[in-house]
């Protein structure tokens, strides 16, 4: 306030608020420009801060910078495609694809399904590979059908109609191979240094071993086994 202002009594205005984007005096808090001129215009406020609306005055003073730096701005422009530019180009019908090599052999694990069972045909049981004597498959059972005895057990175990013996276990029983039979003629060893004491020859059936006998054999063996 001035000497003059005191000796006449009189104040000077006081601004307390001010746009938040131009920073005019501004009747209340957090108005924008174009919050005070509609403000201004609306309640016919003598001295006016704005003659024309703000944004217009925002988009002309925009226009007149575009037209007054347009060589500047395409410089500019310019310069930025030349960072920006790609140091090659593929051609749109060139994908890459990726090629996925087969898995080794060795990590393959075969998944096969064990044979049905026959229980019509000779069983045995899959880890010790002993024979077993079926008794029957129809028990009263619901689920335990099949009773037999396990090699020389005195006692009977029960077994699934797809040979378990237990209901949600592995296969316990299988269908033993066909029973191998060979006939073997023996010889005695005419090299007296050898450590092998006799020869032995094999055939299918004793008619084959007889016919192939030579002189000096010793005996004809029969011989039966399982694989």
């Amino acid at each position: 306030m001035g000497i003059l202002g005191s000796i006449l009594g009189r104040r000077e205005p006081v601004v307390e608020y001010r746009t938040v984007d131009g920073g005019h005096p501004a009747p209340y808090p957090d108005m924008t420009d174009e919050q005070l001129y509609n403000y201004e215009m609306a309640f016919d406020v003598p001295h006016k801060t704005f003659d024309a609306p703000p944004h217009a005055v925002l988009a002309d003073r925009e226009e007149r910078t575009i037209k007054r730096e347009p060589r500047l701005q395409k410089e500019a422009s310019q310069h930025a495609k030349a960072f920006d530019a790609p140091r090659y180009t593929a051609r749109p019908t060139e994908t890459p694809t990726v090629t996925r090599e087969p898995a080794p052999r060795e990590h393959i694990i075969p998944t096969e399904e064990p044979a049905p069972l026959d229980l019509t045909k000779p069983v045995r049981t899959v880890t010790t590979k002993q024979r077993v004597e079926i008794i029957t498959t129809r028990a009263r059972h619901p689920i335990y059908k099949v009773h037999g005895y396990i090699g020389n057990d005195d006692v009977v175990t029960v077994f699934t109609l797809d040979g378990q013996i237990s209901e949600n276990g592995p296969r316990f029983l299988e269908n033993a191979p066909p029973t191998q039979c060979l006939h073997l003629n023996i010889y005695r060893n005419p090299d007296l240094h050898s450590k092998e004491r006799y020869l032995v020859t094999q055939h299918d059936t004793r008619e084959q071993a007889d016919r192939a006998a030579s002189i000096g054999r010793l005996t004809c063996v029969r011989v039966e086994f399982n694989m």
